[in-house]
């Protein structure tokens, strides 16, 4: 099996059973972003999030994403367009309402520069009085170094008739983490790769946006009703 297809299942099966808080913001993203406007989801994955935006009446959702594989396993909707693309390089126009970049995508940009070149398109697809809307964590800033432990296990039969274990290792570092992953069953690796999550204080996200041309309108703790309280979620709108 081909580990470009392994790893977007692995990814479904993962924040199937462990990032459970993810079941929390869908509610809140159908009550933030209104109906009938045109949505673009940054670091949009299998379409958690896109997809139910798009099923509503009237709505128009790019889904962007890095990886053709978590995108084809988007079902396909009449209001739903996958682009497989770099956030910091969109082959989008002008035409945005809503820009969400759910839960903690942004964090993966390594370099200030690379926060900025995304938050530059970002404002470039919006357009006048459009809003940009990013999730992130504070969790990452929390986060100490430890060895490998086993984190899940759990069936997935799509990849192995035996149970997957998912393992990883965290390396802290000032500014940010890394987490070594691995996928594997009692009979052989299935994948292996480092997540880099930037800490929240280190995005220094208030002052980027402003630098890009956007008017900060608030910043939500967690999804509403005492639900994930680490969660920032930033509001920024285009100047009419």
């Amino acid at each position: 099996m081909r580990e470009q297809y392994v790893e977007a299942l692995l990814y479904d099966w993962h924040n199937q059973h462990k990032l459970r808080d993810q079941r929390l913001d869908l509610e809140y993203w159908l009550t933030l972003v209104p109906p009938q406007q045109n949505t673009v989801v940054l670091g949009a994955g299998t379409g958690r999030v896109a997809s139910p935006l798009a099923t509503r009446p009237g709505s128009r959702v790019v889904a962007v994403d890095l990886s053709r594989r978590r995108l084809a396993r988007i079902p396909a909707a009449p209001g739903l367009h996958p682009v497989c693309a770099d956030m910091r390089r969109l082959p989008l126009s002008r035409t945005a309402d809503q820009v969400v970049v759910p839960y903690s995508t942004f964090q993966l940009l390594r370099t200030a520069e690379d926060r900025e070149r995304a938050l530059a398109e970002a404002v470039r697809i919006m357009r006048p009085g459009a809003t940009l809307h990013i999730d992130v964590s504070s969790n990452f800033d929390l986060r100490e170094s430890s060895d490998w432990q086993r984190v899940l296990s759990a069936s997935c039969e799509e990849v192995s008739r035996q149970p997957v274990e998912e393992w990883e290792r965290t390396r802290s570092h000032p500014d940010h983490i890394l987490i070594d992953k691995t996928f594997r069953t009692d009979e052989c690796v299935l994948l292996r790769f480092t997540e880099h999550w930037t800490h929240l204080r280190a995005l220094n996200l208030e002052a980027a946006l402003v630098r890009a041309g956007l008017a900060l309108e608030r910043v939500d703790h967690g999804y509403g009703g005492g639900a994930s309280p680490h969660r920032r979620i930033y509001h920024a709108r285009r100047p009419l």
